[in-house]
């Protein structure tokens, strides 16, 4: 008869000590530190340091006073902070479904392979996304001046009466934010969609031209679910740069006029630099945080429905 050999079990040993373990690879430890000291200074400091200024109160200098949830109060009874979240989600409500609408209708042009010149127009949609918010801004205040403006200008010559785009009318105003807005995005939007169509196999069109779909069923029935990816990516990012909008308004309007392209953060801007009250905008700031949270948690789980 045939020995058995039995299998040996496996030695276990005990894990080593935590400083054995960075003393054999303090090399390894050394060359990632950068990362975690930077974090840690211009990350988690600032972040703890803001958590214990919500709670306090402090204008800058000298000792802080602890007043516990006053900060938060008074955020929730400012009424200039419900003006900001009204107009915050207006911007938002406008800019997301025409911001993604334009960018696809504009990339499908784009990456027609039949047009003349597409790199040139590619470049050319992609710049304003590239260039300084504060030039494009001094731009668009010398088209929309109220006195001397290029657009008021030219509504003279053809008999139509000027319009005050930035300091009397709100909604005039807000049209010119938005505008800017759009300016200064919609490359990034076009870039990412032109990534999507790209990476979209030819079969798949001509597979839905065999069966007799015309160009706008193969748009609404192939490229716009084959997009749906990149469709809710833009709606979550863009949704967290609207709720975080500062440049244009403040750039444009200061807020104005009468508050109606004052945004969460230009009000949050007010509350710390413009009136050294750190504490409240320290509790405003977290507020505005759990606010993106809530709201990306919400599109997360519509996105799961609409994939699946």
């Amino acid at each position: 008869m045939s020995e058995v050999v039995l299998a040996r079990p496996p030695i276990v040993r005990p894990p080593k000590p935590l400083w054995r373990q960075v003393a054999e690879h303090w090399m390894d430890y050394l060359f990632i530190s950068p990362f975690f000291i930077t974090f840690f200074v211009f990350g988690l400091y600032p972040l703890g340091w803001a958590v214990q200024l919500s709670f306090s109160e402090w204008r800058g200098f000298g000792p802080m006073k602890y007043v516990g949830l006053d900060n938060y109060r008074a955020m929730l009874k400012d009424p200039y902070i419900v003006q900001a979240l009204v107009n915050t989600l207006q911007f938002a409500y406008i800019l997301l479904p025409t911001g993604i609408l334009i960018a696809i209708t504009l990339a499908v042009i784009l990456n027609n392979k039949n047009l003349t010149g597409r790199g040139i127009f590619r470049t050319i949609y992609f710049l304003p996304y590239v260039t300084s918010s504060v030039i494009v801004s001094i731009v668009f205040i010398q088209l929309f001046d109220d006195q001397m403006g290029w657009i008021n200008a030219g509504l003279k010559s053809i008999g139509l009466k000027p319009v005050k785009w930035l300091r009397s009318d709100p909604w005039a105003a807000k049209f010119v934010v938005i505008l800017l807005t759009h300016w200064m995005g919609i490359g990034y939007n076009i870039l990412l969609f032109l990534g999507g169509l790209q990476g979209i196999e030819p079969e798949i069109y001509e597979a839905a031209k065999i069966d007799g779909a015309n160009e706008w069923q193969t748009f609404w029935r192939v490229t716009i679910p084959l997009l749906r990816p990149i469709i809710f990516f833009l709606t979550v990012i863009a949704t967290i740069g609207l709720m975080n909008m500062f440049n244009e308004p403040y750039m444009l309007t200061r807020g104005g006029p009468r508050g109606a392209t004052l945004t969460l953060m230009l009000r949050l801007y007010q509350l710390g630099i413009g009136g050294s009250r750190f504490g409240d905008a320290s509790a405003f700031g977290f507020m505005i945080g759990i606010l993106v949270i809530f709201i990306s948690v919400i599109q997360m789980r519509l996105q799961r429905r609409w994939m699946g």
